[in-house]
């Protein structure tokens, strides 16, 4: 990987059964003709009822099967999707969690169960989301007790090493062109807006040769941690995100 250039991993949140699924298909179909490989955000036992758009569907499971097959990186999206702590997560941007604050064995009981039914379902989840971003020193060290140190999130425009986890930062919501650095854009297919899709299709047709993957990232790059200028970077990140989420 160059790292003179910028670089972009492609990531989609929410997926589960009673996702969209007609919406995530026409993604999926852009992804495809690219030879992108995202990462797919797989909620193992959805409870939250904003993700029940359709009724569930009897596919699912083989399709995340496929799509694993052909490239796609499955990671861990929580457990329920169910944000009902008010605990202060590492990266302070939302006051509802479904982790931060949340003692660590239930964590633990819950990040287990949520690799358990993946697993059982044919997945290989390889990295851990947490939805809202809320997660905290506690989740972070059942990550390391599971055996799956890796965490896509934060601020910082390479990936880094903290509190024994892999991060591999995520810090767009929509496709645009950034200087050298890696860049996760983050897409919700349930509610991505129509244009979204044309922005996507036209922003591969440009940069597809630039787009990287899970293995890819974790295979080559280097993983330490954050000089100093670089913290600071990542703090001013995370406080203009909070000034606009106000």
């Amino acid at each position: 990987m160059d790292r003179a250039k910028d670089r972009y991993l492609l990531r989609f949140d929410d997926v589960c059964p009673t996702m969209a699924a007609g919406r995530f298909d026409s993604f999926m179909n852009i992804v495809e003709y690219h030879g992108i490989r995202p990462i797919l955000a797989v909620v193992p036992d959805n409870q939250d009822p904003e993700l029940n758009v359709d009724n569930p569907d009897p596919r699912f499971w083989a399709r995340m099967r496929a799509l694993e097959s052909a490239g796609a990186t499955i990671a861990l999206h929580g457990y329920r999707h169910v944000c009902q702590s008010s605990g202060t997560p590492l990266l302070p941007l939302h006051s509802r969690t479904e982790f931060a604050g949340v003692p660590q064995v239930i964590q633990a009981e819950w990040i287990h169960s949520g690799l358990d039914i993946l697993r059982q379902n044919g997945l290989s989840p390889r990295l851990f989301i947490a939805p809202r971003h809320g997660f905290d020193s506690a989740t972070l060290r059942v990550l390391v007790d599971a055996g799956m140190p890796f965490l896509s999130d934060g601020f910082a425009t390479r990936p880094f090493m903290r509190n024994g986890v892999v991060w591999i930062p995520q810090q767009l919501w929509e496709p645009v062109e950034k200087p050298r650095g890696l860049w996760t854009i983050c897409l919700h297919t349930n509610t991505a807006a129509s244009q979204v899709q044309d922005s996507l299709r036209f922003f591969l047709h440009r940069f597809a040769d630039r787009f990287t993957s899970f293995d890819e990232v974790t295979s080559i790059i280097e993983h330490t941690r954050l000089n100093w200028r670089e913290r600071v970077r990542e703090t001013i990140a995370v406080s203009r995100l909070r000034f606009k989420s106000a």
